[in-house]
């Protein structure tokens, strides 16, 4: 799938609708938008509560879920997928704007995006061994999205289902 670019924000609300209402999500926009994804294996939140279903926008959860599912075949046993940290998340959905601007709505406010390991992959950093685990990162990537790690780019936690430009 062509994803739209991020940086131009009508491309963005053109192809996932505007989730915003007055600074917080439009709850029409949510019920015509919004699906549940139940990962293929257990996750919960970096903070500690279980995330039994993550939320994404209706074009993008079956991307969002084959990069899980692939994750799931390349580890196998929870033990494994927990031994490399790919069961904590930061989340999917989340009506924000970009961290540093006051007028630029985050790719998680559209549904478009999901963390993994916010805690270990830190925004502003490279990636570096230690981090999310290449091949995890991969599955992501084979899955059609966009991993804000490669590249030399600094949020390694962040897969998108939006471009770069």
């Amino acid at each position: 799938m062509k994803w739209p670019n991020e940086r131009k924000p009508q491309e963005l609300i053109s192809f996932y609708g505007d989730p915003v209402l007055h600074s917080s999500i439009d709850p029409t926009w949510e019920r015509d938008n919004i699906v549940e994804l139940i990962p293929p294996y257990a996750m919960r939140y970096s903070w500690g509560p279980p995330a039994p279903k993550l939320r994404f926008h209706k074009k993008c959860r079956d991307a969002f879920g084959e990069a899980l599912l692939s994750i799931k075949k390349l580890y196998g046993a929870q033990k494994d997928i927990e031994a490399h940290r790919l069961h904590l998340t930061g989340g999917s959905l989340m009506v924000r704007l970009k961290r540093g601007s006051s007028k630029s709505w985050s790719t998680h406010s559209f549904g478009a995006a999901l963390d993994i390991d916010p805690q270990h992959n830190p925004f502003r950093s490279k990636w570096r061994p230690g981090f999310i685990p290449l091949e995890a990162a991969k599955c992501f990537q084979d899955a059609g999205l966009i991993w804000r790690g490669a590249n030399g780019d600094t949020d390694p936690m962040h897969f998108q289902a939006v471009s770069r430009g």
